[in-house]
């Protein structure tokens, strides 16, 4: 194997028609920084004219001298890497026009080889933000910025389809937005991220999801949400076949936060100057988890020194002791548990019972107002015991979408923001794919 090839393979150099020197290689400093440059040559024999179209015969094309430029490569060791190449110059003598010999490295009129944005392209991908990145390929931040507007095309919504499972969700995304919240939907089987809108504001919805064809819109089987209204009048309007699914924990976080309200409530009560009234007081205060938690996770066996009551106690026997305090919350508590209990056994006839059933009177009002909410939205609780899917993975989503953006300190362009998003949730390999194409 010649130097050449042996070269090209350390630098995944794909271009045949690249020649190094003899003495190929030597460290310089360039821009403050040590660099690896490489000294190569760049010549082929062309075929024909690329001004006039003549064809290459009996010299008609002529080499003529070179163009020399510095391509910035793929940093190796930690190094900025660049290839001090020397571009063959032809002459064409049918129209006395000279063209440069060109390589599929390399863009016309660019000195950053494709090998280097395809690099940025994949690690964008990462949860590392812009300037991090431009250090790590000794280029500038613009560069990198101008890479991602290049990817924006490749993650741009095309309307043409829709899963048959979908999952709807908001988070805080820039300032500069309409509303407090932008909107995300993701296909509720693969769990990826289709589109994210700027607000989540009912017309802008409609807007958008009506670019999708109607017989697409009628494929869609299933609609995970939130309780916002708004989605509900969204999917009647524009989704006839979908049926509605409440995310299962905005079921519990609506119970567990009334019972939170509820120990609250009681908790003042014994807010007096009473010291045996306080000593309730700092109980209620300090043992909240225990009442959110699922009694069967309670542990009944381990005594553990409890310092409020001056002597070890299970945690069973904290819970009993503070229920014994007030009968109302010891009611909610009551309910509270059941609800749990039927949701996590999945028995909506149980679920829908209870709360049909409760008595109001027994209960606290942040409990008896959660009831009827629970009421009101009975039939699309129905669906979240019928079908598997919840917004659990979205959630998870949105987690790795607060982390992208607490790495980059804040966006300001919701565009650069979104592309961000979408492009951390492909492979890496698929979006340096995508660049490649879109370049």
């Amino acid at each position: 194997m010649s130097h050449n090839n042996c070269i090209r393979t350390a630098l995944d150099l794909k271009d045949k028609n690249i020649f190094f020197d003899e003495k190929f290689c030597e460290e310089k400093r360039i821009k403050g920084f040590r660099s690896k440059v490489f000294y190569a040559t760049l010549t082929y024999k062309p075929t024909h004219c690329e001004c006039c179209g003549m064809k290459n015969h009996a010299y008609s094309i002529v080499k003529n001298g070179y163009l020399t430029s510095r391509v910035k490569w793929v940093s190796s060791t930690h190094y900025a890497t660049s290839i001090r190449l020397k571009k063959q110059r032809f002459l064409c003598r049918a129209c006395g026009v000279t063209f440069v010999a060109r390589s599929p490295e390399i863009e016309e009129g660019c000195f950053i080889a494709k090998r280097v944005k395809q690099s940025i392209a994949g690690e964008l991908a990462d949860t590392i933000s812009i300037k991090d990145l431009s250090k790590r390929h000794f280029v500038s931040p613009t560069t990198v910025d101008r890479v991602l507007k290049q990817l924006n095309q490749s993650v741009k919504n095309t309307f043409k389809s829709l899963p048959q499972h979908l999952s709807f969700d908001e988070f805080q995304s820039v300032k500069n937005v309409e509303g407090k919240m932008s909107f995300i939907y993701s296909n509720a089987d693969t769990h990826e991220p289709i589109d994210i809108l700027p607000t989540r504001l009912l017309l802008a919805l409609r807007r958008h999801f009506l670019r999708y064809p109607y017989k697409t819109r009628m494929n869609v089987k299933t609609i995970v949400v939130d309780m916002n209204a708004a989605y509900f009048t969204l999917v009647k309007d524009l989704f006839p076949n979908a049926k509605v699914i409440i995310d299962r924990f905005h079921i519990v976080q609506l119970i567990s936060r009334s019972l939170n309200q509820t120990r609250v409530q009681t908790m003042k009560q014994f807010h007096t100057s009473n010291s045996e009234d306080l000593k309730n007081y700092r109980k209620f205060k300090r043992y909240w988890q225990l009442l959110l938690k699922d009694s069967d996770d309670l542990n009944f066996k381990d005594y553990r020194y409890q310092r409020l009551f001056k002597k070890p106690l299970p945690n069973t026997e904290i819970i009993d002791y503070l229920l014994t305090l007030d009968e109302t919350l010891k009611a909610t508590y009551d309910l509270y548990q059941n609800l749990l209990y039927y949701s996590k056994k999945n028995d909506y006839k149980g679920f829908k019972n209870l709360v049909l059933k409760a008595s109001p009177k027994e209960l606290s009002p942040f409990m008896q107002t959660a009831l009827k909410t629970l009421r009101k939205h009975l039939p699309r609780i129905k669906h979240t015991f019928m079908y598997p899917y919840s917004n659990g993975a979205l959630e998870g989503s949105i987690n790795k979408i607060k982390v992208i953006k607490r790495v980059a300190y804040g966006y300001r362009n919701f565009q650069n923001f979104r592309c961000r998003i979408l492009i951390s949730f492909k492979a890496k390999k698929s979006s340096a794919r995508r660049f490649s194409h879109a370049a």
